[in-house]
């Protein structure tokens, strides 16, 4: 049996998002990189060449890892 038709005017998307607000929430919305464009890999391989061929390269690594919480393996 089909839902009988909302007399609000606003589309579904718009009464969740209303919803959504009513209960204090917020809408976020992130842009990230498409990790499988050619221009993607092609910077992301010229950035790994540059930190290999980097003299601190180790030290930046050790700092790099000093900050952050790694779990052991055999957990």
């Amino acid at each position: 049996m089909p839902r009988p038709a909302f007399k609000d005017g606003l589309s579904k998307q718009a009464r969740y998002r209303a919803a959504k607000k009513a209960a204090g929430l917020k809408e976020v919305r992130l842009w990230t990189f498409d990790t499988s464009s050619p221009a993607f890999l092609a910077k992301l391989e010229r950035d790994m060449r540059a930190i290999r061929q980097s003299p601190g390269e180790a030290e930046d690594i050790a700092f790099v890892e000093a900050l952050t919480d790694w779990p052991d393996d055999d957990r």
